[in-house]
């Protein structure tokens, strides 16, 4: 996506507040507009069927989110929305549910400003986003990758360059392609081509797959790479020393 471009957004939730608040914390990004706010219903669905936004986030049952991504079927090819859902629901059943209905994400309404944001991005980019939480959960139920072909994690991940591990930290990390091209000072191509060889070196059909890997290996929690650590360790004189960053919340 251009730095131009601005990722058009609906939400659909019953209460107005809600989507008041949601309003606010995404439109202080500069690439995403909201183009529509509405209630659970009929009126969601023609409405997002007429003004055709990249990414719906919604607060509902799992029929109406059925009804949601299957716009997509009958849309323009990379026009349908991608279906976000935002909700206080944290029961396993629920994002089950809603992932097998066609959600491409999901985070829970006590997520931070930046979760919100960096979903909105990835989803847009066709990637899959799944808040921390229920990621976790995810991966301690279910076996959702598929036969190693008799490799372990250890051997596949070892396969990467130092660079293509990076990538795959910040694929762990739920990071969009355009922030982890942010990161690393590199171009939005160059780490599309690196998450192509990740996929293909590791086996693997798609990126959720890979966060998923690199999330069981731990590569999430590893420390930074050695140019960040000196950073990070630079002496500083307690009376400099910068307050601790807040971290917003919507």
């Amino acid at each position: 996506m251009d730095e131009f471009s601005t990722l058009e957004v609906m939400l659909v939730d019953n209460e107005d507040l809600v989507r008041r608040g949601i309003r606010q914390a995404i439109g202080e990004a500069p690439d995403i507009t909201v183009v529509a706010d509405t209630r659970v219903g009929e009126e969601a669905l023609r409405m997002a069927e007429l003004r055709r936004p990249q990414v719906v986030l919604v607060d509902a049952e799992c029929e109406f989110i059925r009804k949601l991504a299957q716009l997509s079927e009958t849309a323009v090819p990379g026009v349908g929305p991608g279906v976000i859902v935002l909700t206080s629901n944290a029961l396993d059943s629920h994002l089950l549910g809603s992932l097998k209905a066609g959600a491409r994400g999901f985070l829970l309404k006590s997520a931070s400003q930046d979760e919100l944001i960096s979903a909105v991005r990835a989803v847009a980019e066709g990637a899959a986003f799944l808040c921390p939480t229920m990621t976790r959960r995810l991966i301690d139920r279910f076996e959702i990758l598929p036969p190693p072909h008799e490799r372990s994690h250890a051997v596949a991940l070892a396969s990467l360059s130092g660079r293509e591990t990076q990538v795959l930290r910040g694929i762990a990390m739920g990071r969009s392609n355009q922030e982890i091209a942010h990161d690393l000072h590199v171009t939005l191509a160059t780490v599309k081509s690196h998450v192509s060889r990740i996929l293909a070196k590791l086996e693997l059909p798609n990126r959720m797959h890979a966060a998923l890997m690199a999330q069981r290996s731990g590569l999430a929690h590893l420390p930074q790479p050695p140019r960040a650590k000196q950073a990070a360790a630079a002496p500083c004189p307690p009376a400099a020393r910068p307050e601790p960053a807040v971290r917003r919340a919507w």
